[in-house]
């Protein structure tokens, strides 16, 4: 009995566990439904955001389309605005467009090159940088301040002597086509001056303010610059000028020196025969280096740059006394006009000139008429004693005894050893002015040399205290000549008097 209550007892409690269970299966099963329609809802949901998705799609896509059409339209907006602006608002001709786009490509040649050789500074160069355009911009500047001729000649100058012919081409080219636009007169040609300068661009104003004043002193000059165009014309015109010149004045500086263009001028006069006048227009080595050297070796050039205390104190670059040096040896080949010289330049420059400038003795041959003779006395001296020796020089001119030396006689842009040659060759007396830089001296030297070889009567006069005779190959020549010693007083070398310039004299 008691098995049948505990059986019954465990088949309720068993029971009871079934109805709970069966209670949990049917709240799992409403939530499994409830969870059923979430799922279909959700499903509904992705599919309207798909449907939203696409729709979304096809809008960009139309936009993208619409993105593309605007693009093609700002791209013929800005090459409108940009010629409008080329056409109203840059002062560059055409052609600078495709330059710039040549220039604008970074290389050692770009236009940052072309900007420092037109004289830009370093901050010019950085503000066109920013620009989208910079060589555009550089050119925009560049032909807003020159004439456009002028503008045109200095870059395609300049191009070709940093070896861009793709670009100088291209200029060139533009001025061919522009070339027949308009003849060129006769009238507007005229004649060349008498008087061809030759420099390069770095010094263009420096030339062009030279020109001016040689003008005022009565020589008319021609800067390539200012008298021609381009293109083939160019070289046409540059040939013409030196040929129809009297004198080359050849402005030389480094960059001179390294020009192909400069190079081809200097070349050709040398082969006409023109007579070149060097100015130095910066300190620099002399002779210059390179394939100029050998043919400026035998010039005496104007130093034509200012030194500490020689500031004129107005715009000119030039000493006083080396603007009169010019004008004298310009006197040697050609006179002045006089009817262009202003009264201002005659009274500061053209008669102290014309009191320099050395006129050579007149002889009687056997007929009676008077010809032009070489001077009696050759001063040969070395260029740190030269204030001295021009001293002597118009002491002993004052006295009637016609002199050469150097600066007085190398007129004209002559050869410096041809010159020296004749000199000694041509005189009765050398005076050998010795110093110690002056027995170091291979010139001086030469000239010594060549006066002992023809047989001149040589006075050595002995301007500072040292062995005698000098150390080096001079010792030679001068061991077996007695000396006049003028080194005691310094003053004497300044005054030129006293008892060692009357035994001078005597000697003489």
């Amino acid at each position: 009995m008691t098995d049948i209550i505990v059986s019954l007892f465990s088949l309720a409690k068993v029971h009871q566990e079934v109805q709970e269970q069966k209670f949990e299966i049917g709240e799992l099963d409403d939530r499994l439904d409830e969870v059923e329609d979430g799922v279909d809802k959700l499903g509904q949901d992705v599919q309207e955001n798909r449907d939203a998705i696409g729709e979304v799609k096809q809008d960009v896509e139309e936009q993208g389309e619409r993105l593309d059409e605007l693009e093609e339209v700002v791209d013929e907006t800005v090459d409108k605005v940009e010629e409008l602006d080329h056409k109203t608002l840059s002062h560059a001709p055409a052609w600078s467009r495709d330059v710039a786009e040549l220039l604008n490509e970074e290389t050692d040649g770009d236009w940052r090159l072309l900007s420092k050789r037109l004289g830009y500074t370093n901050d010019d160069i950085r503000n066109w940088a920013t620009q989208p355009n910079p060589a555009l911009s550089m050119f925009d500047e560049w032909f807003a301040t020159h004439k456009t001729r002028e503008a045109t000649y200095a870059i395609q100058k300049n191009l070709e002597e940093m070896n861009r012919i793709d670009a100088a081409e291209i200029v060139e080219r533009a001025l061919a086509m522009a070339e027949n636009v308009v003849e060129d007169s006769e009238d507007e040609e005229g004649d060349p001056p008498s008087i061809f300068i030759s420099y390069q661009w770095g010094f263009q104003q420096e030339v062009k303010m030279l020109k001016n004043h040689l003008e005022q002193s009565g020589y008319k000059a021609w800067m390539d610059v200012g008298q021609m165009g381009g293109g083939d014309k160019l070289y046409a015109k540059i040939d013409q000028g030196i040929r129809a010149a009297q004198v080359v004045i050849s402005c030389v500086s480094e960059k001179y020196a390294q020009s192909p263009n400069c190079n081809k001028e200097v070349n050709l006069s040398v082969t006409l025969g023109k007579p070149i006048i060097p100015l130095l227009m910066e300190k620099m080595s002399w002779p210059p280096p390179g394939t100029m050297g050998p043919i400026f070796s035998e010039y005496i050039f104007i130093r034509f740059f200012q030194r500490k205390g020689e500031e004129t104190g107005d715009e000119r670059f030039w000493p006083d006394s080396k603007f009169t040096e010019l004008l004298m040896q310009l006197r040697f080949s050609l006179p002045p006009d006089e009817s262009i010289i202003t009264q201002a330049i005659y009274n500061k420059w053209m008669a102290n000139s014309e009191s320099c400038v050395c006129v050579l003795h007149l002889q009687t041959d056997d007929s009676g008429s008077q010809t032009s003779g070489q001077p009696e006395v050759f001063i040969s001296y070395q260029w740190g004693k030269q204030p001295q020796i021009k001293a002597l020089y118009q002491r002993l001119s004052q006295l009637g005894f016609t002199c050469w030396l150097d600066i007085m006689q190398m007129g004209g842009g002559d050869s410096l050893y041809d010159k020296i040659d004749k000199g000694i060759r041509g005189c009765r007396v050398v005076l050998s002015c010795v110093t110690s830089k002056y027995s170091m001296s291979a010139n001086c030297r030469r000239e010594v040399s060549l006066a002992d070889a023809t047989k001149k009567t040589i006075i050595p006069l002995l301007l500072e205290q040292m062995t005698w005779p000098p150390e080096g190959p001079m010792a030679m020549v001068l061991t077996q000549l007695l000396y006049i010693q003028f080194h005691k007083d310094p003053e004497v070398q300044n005054r030129w008097d006293g008892p060692q310039f009357e035994e001078l004299l005597q000697k003489i």
